[in-house]
């Protein structure tokens, strides 16, 4: 059978469709890579407010910012500034004793720590005790049906304070709800999150978001759906400081692989990250809050990594709007 032949106008019409092809092919390899991929930000300004703070360099503790002023619940003693450059003790001791173990949440102005905690993880005294401050000089205490557990980060939704996993001999994979953090409802002995410890928990427009290496989402702090199997794809990433500023999940202070950086990454949706290389020094257990519409930070560790085994400790003391 004779084949028809093709018309010299044929052939250039293939080859101008040949282009186009490719930059399809481009387009959509692209697209598939930012899937993967971290972008870069610069529209962010740090500036350091103190190189040294009048407080004893170290790590984990916390910052708040209650009404007009910011507090410092450093494990010496609790400080407060209304500007982050002149600090003033208060007189308040850190009651929950050790905050690498236990944490203090505020709700409506009044802070509350859950538990007492002494020793180490060998060796330690756990007591199921409550401390509330609403003037922020003295503490109340209170007994309370708190669970036993610590390595959790306790966060206040719909008026409720909540627990989510946590350890004590294992990790659990509870949740815990309570109106006035003196008596405590088990919500649920199991989820889809499974066991979880040292999981950070921020809300973002009536949203909470949980934060491990992984991200889970949920409308209501009980039924979780996972949003992303990685912050950070290829990386395992741990000991950072979280919260919501302008819009955004932040992440201060971060651990990489094993080993400490200053990059900073903020996320609108949990899924899709913006990474910002900080000025200041690599760290973990930073102490952060947003106060006055811009973000201060303070403290960290830095070290007992193989390249790194000695420890570094800081109080230098940061802004970034």
């Amino acid at each position: 059978m004779k084949q028809k032949r093709l018309s010299p106008i044929w052939w250039i019409g293939m080859l101008a469709c040949i282009p186009f092809a490719f930059v399809l092919i481009k387009r959509n390899a692209d697209e598939a890579t930012q899937k993967n991929t971290i972008t870069t930000t610069s529209s962010y300004q740090w500036i350091k407010l103190l190189d040294s703070a009048p407080w004893k360099k170290t790590y984990n503790y916390q910052l708040f910012a209650i009404r007009d002023t910011l507090w410092c619940f450093h494990p010496d003693t609790v400080w407060y500034s209304l500007d982050a450059v002149n600090w003033s003790t208060s007189g308040l001791s850190d009651a929950v004793n050790n905050q690498a173990f236990l944490d203090y949440v505020v709700k409506n102005d009044t802070v509350f720590g859950f538990g007492y905690f002494e020793g180490n993880i060998e060796r330690y005294t756990f007591q199921p005790k409550l401390f509330i401050t609403s003037n922020l000089r003295s503490w109340k205490e209170s007994a309370s049906n708190l669970p036993r557990l610590f390595f959790y980060h306790p966060f206040v939704f719909n008026n409720k304070f909540w627990i989510i996993g946590g350890e004590e001999q294992e990790v659990s994979s509870e949740i815990w709800s309570s109106n006035d953090g003196r008596n405590w409802f088990k919500e649920k002995a199991s989820t889809a999150l499974g066991k979880r410890t040292g999981s950070q928990i921020v809300n973002l427009r009536d949203t909470l978001y949980l934060l491990n290496n992984d991200v889970w989402r949920s409308t209501d702090a009980i039924n979780w759906t996972k949003v992303s199997d990685a912050i950070v794809p290829g990386q395992t990433i741990f000991g950072y400081t979280a919260l919501v500023y302008n819009q955004k999940i932040w992440l201060l202070g971060c651990n990489r692989n094993g080993q400490f950086t200053s990059n900073v990454l903020n996320s609108s949706d949990g899924i899709h990250w913006e990474e910002q290389e900080a000025p200041w020094l690599p760290r973990g257990g930073i102490a952060a809050t947003v106060f006055k519409n811009q973000i201060i930070m303070t403290g960290g560790k830095y070290g007992g990594t193989p390249n790194h085994p000695e420890f570094r400790y800081d109080n230098d003391v940061w802004v970034m709007y």
